[in-house]
């Protein structure tokens, strides 16, 4: 994943399971990088909401393709 990727929780995911998380809505990746220890890679997220989530696994989410999708700012 890459800082400005849109990017959605994949509906299979550990974190789609929670109630809080924000299933459907879409949200740019403002960063992403690699804990010292772990094997997977985590991003900082944002949402239009302006609510973020940090240091999630990038596994739990994927790519949203199209143009017209505002980006959080």
């Amino acid at each position: 994943m890459t800082p400005g990727q849109r990017v959605r929780v994949k509906t299979a995911s550990n974190l789609a399971r929670r109630k809080d998380a924000a299933a459907g809505e879409t949200a740019t990746v403002l960063c992403c990088y690699t804990v010292r220890g772990r094997s997977n890679e985590r991003i900082d997220v944002k949402y239009a909401s302006q609510a973020v989530l940090w240091g999630v696994s990038a596994d739990e989410f994927e790519p949203v393709e199209g143009a017209d999708l505002p980006i959080a700012s």
